[in-house]
Order: C-alpha cells, then sequence, then structure tokens
C-alpha cells in the first residue's frame, strides 16, 4: 500500500525513528481509511441544528444568554473535528467527485469558529512533519497547562487587534518590542494564508459592528463571536496541549499521548487517542478508538505514552513537566 500524503507529511520529521509504517499498520489503514465520512457530515448538521436551535431557543425566552452562550461555546469546540478531517481529506475519502461536500463542511466550520478553512491546512500539514520541534506552528502552546488561558487572552486579542486598519503593523511592532516577532512568511502560500485568516476574523468583526444599529449586538456577541473565541480555548487546551505535554519527545510513538478518563472519548470526540491520528492522519475520528484496540500492543512496544483508565498495569495520568514515558 502507498502512503498517503499526510502519512508522508506525519513521518518526514527531523531526527525521528520508526517512521515505516509496518505491514500491519498498513493493513489497519487500508481498513480503515476511506470512504465517505457520513459521521463527520451527520456531526455538521447535528451542529447546525445546536447552533440554530440555540438562538431560536433565546429568542423564544426558552433558556437565557447565559445558557446559550455555554452551549455555543462547547458546540464551537466540535466543529474543529468537522474542520480538522475536512482538512485532511478524511471526510471525502479522497475521492474528487466528493471533495465540493468536504470543501463545504470545512468552510462552515471555519466560519463557525472564525478560523479560515483553507488558510489554516498548510500550518496544521507542518505541526503534523515538525510536531514538538521549533519548526512546529502549535509549539507555543508548549508548557504548563495554567499558561494555556493566558496564551488564548493574548492571542485573542493580538488576533483582533490585527484585523484593524493598520493593526497588523501595530501587532508587529509590539511582538518586536516584547522580543517575540512574529515568524516572517516563507512563501506567497503563507501570505495568502495569513491574509486569509485575517479577512476572517474581519468579517467577524464587521458582523458585530452590524448588529448594534440593528439592536442584535448582545445575542451575536455572546452567542456566536465570544463562543467561538472559547471554543478556541477549549481547542488549545484540548486539542493542543493535552494530547502533545509534555513536548519533549519528537518519535513517531512518543510525540503525541493516549489520555484515558471516563467520557474521554466522546467528551473530546475520540481526540483522547490523538496519537494514533498522529500515526495515521488519514483514519477519520470515529475510527480511532477501533485503530487503538488493533494496534495496542504495537504502542506498548515503541514505549507510546499511554495513560488513565484502561491501561494494564494502571498507569496515572501525568501532567507534570516530565513524562513518566521511557
Amino acid at each position: 500500500m502507498s502512503i498517503t500524503e499526510d502519512q508522508r507529511h506525519s513521518s518526514d520529521r527531523p531526527a525521528r525513528t520508526n517512521t515505516a509504517l509496518s505491514e500491519r499498520e498498513q493493513d489497519v489503514v487500508r481498513r480503515l481509511s476511506g470512504g465517505f465520512g457520513w459521521p463527520t457530515v451527520l456531526l455538521t448538521f447535528a451542529l447546525l441544528a445546536i447552533e440554530f436551535g440555540t438562538v431560536a431557543l433565546w429568542a423564544l425566552g426558552v433558556i437565557p444568554l447565559a445558557v446559550g452562550f455555554a452551549i455555543n461555546s462547547v458546540a464551537s469546540y466540535a466543529w474543529y473535528t468537522v474542520h480538522h478531517d475536512a482538512t485532511h481529506k478524511a471526510i471525502s475519502g479522497r475521492s474528487p467527485k466528493l471533495r465540493w461536500v468536504e470543501v463545504s463542511c470545512g468552510n462552515i466550520a471555519g466560519f463557525a469558529m472564525l478560523l479560515e478553512f483553507r488558510g489554516y491546512a498548510a500550518s496544521h500539514l507542518r505541526h503534523h512533519a515538525h510536531t514538538n520541534t521549533p519548526e512546529d506552528p502549535d509549539i507555543l502552546i508548549a508548557g504548563p497547562g495554567w499558561q494555556v488561558p493566558v496564551k488564548w487572552a493574548v492571542a485573542t486579542v493580538l488576533f483582533t487587534i490585527a484585523a484593524l486598519p493598520w493593526g497588523d503593523r501595530v501587532v508587529v511592532r509590539l511582538l518586536g518590542r516584547l522580543g517575540l516577532p512574529l515568524p516572517t512568511p516563507t512563501s506567497q502560500r503563507e501570505v495568502a494564508d495569513r491574509n486569509r485568516q485575517r479577512r476572517l476574523v474581519q468579517l467577524g468583526l464587521l458582523v458585530l459592528l452590524a448588529s448594534i444599529p440593528l439592536g442584535w449586538f448582545w445575542p451575536v456577541l455572546l452567542l456566536w463571536w465570544l463562543p467561538s473565541r472559547v471554543g478556541i480555548l477549549i481547542l488549545m487546551a484540548m486539542f493542543q496541549w493535552l494530547p502533545h505535554f509534555p513536548f519533549d519527545r519528537t518519535d513517531r510513538f512518543g510525540a503525541t499521548r493516549v489520555t484515558l478518563w471516563p467520557g474521554s472519548t466522546w467528551m473530546l470526540l475520540h481526540q483522547d487517542r490523538h496519537l494514533i491520528h498522529h500515526l495515521y492522519p488519514s483514519i477519520p475520528w470515529y475510527r480511532y478508538r477501533s485503530a487503538y484496540r488493533e494496534l495496542l500492543p504495537l504502542l506498548k512496544e515503541n514505549h507510546a505514552i499511554i495513560e488513565g483508565r484502561g491501561t494494564s498495569p494502571h498507569v496515572p495520568i501525568q501532567l507534570r513537566e516530565t513524562s513518566t514515558a521511557s
């Protein structure tokens, strides 16, 4: 079986070992990858129903804005599963005829989260190619867990300022004075990707401004704009920080982890087995558990970080700076 583009990205990492897929792994990937990702499409419709249903319930006076804010914040985090699988072409199963479904789902999720679908793809694939290295665009999330909300707040403020007229220049100068210069774009595509993300944030701000004279400012703010930001916070904590902590390994089986607790599979939409995704990016999120069960002996053999419920012998979840993995 030939290795897919995403698998090449995920294995083409500097100073890594065990990058080749074994025959057993290739068999699992062959059986669990491909096909139309109908669960992800159903998730798309379910999240649309939740978001619009929440607005309707508030408008009818059934729930207060605070409850709607909480519901749509969680929904915003869940949108990333759609966004993420669309990025890896796991909805279409790489079928050109179904690509339009994938792009549609990805763009809907991107608007809900204010995370531009096409513009984010290259950055995410770089994360796969260079996980936990200085070249990893997500490496800024590394560090103690208590820093995640602080980094989220700073990033939210900077992204908002950067979307304003000449705001990008203000952010560049501010970061420069703090000794934290933005990485220089290495290609025209990267410049275009940044511009796409900036325009999407600008669109979000324009919607907020337009809602003021219409008298819709508070519902738009609390049922969409702020939930999209809180969704990013949950994403940073549960999809970026937790699965990659403690950020001290770069080998295939150690750069990400498996972290299990009661209800973790559905609470994290299967990202409690995020290691499976990094090893085999073409497998859709709803099949991570099956792949994990089949390949557990191989994961243990390669000293993967597997902690929490169901480990035998029991390995407690370790969230301190020093990994317990050998």
